[in-house]
């Protein structure tokens, strides 16, 4: 279970740092590189406990 330490304390996202920059993607700020235009594109995504793979 999350506590409220998830949502005091949200990653920083910066725009000057590497080559994308920063927008407002369905209410919520991501990180996006790349050419606009392309049609394809990669969505990461963790919980709290980050992008460990899932051994089951």
């Amino acid at each position: 279970m999350s506590g409220p330490q998830c949502c005091d304390n949200p990653p920083t996202l910066c725009s000057s740092c590497g080559e994308g920059s920063v927008l407002e993607l369905g209410g919520l700020k991501a990180y996006v590189a790349g050419s606009q235009d392309s049609k394809r594109g990669i969505l990461l995504v963790s919980d709290i406990f980050g992008d460990y793979p899932l051994y089951l």
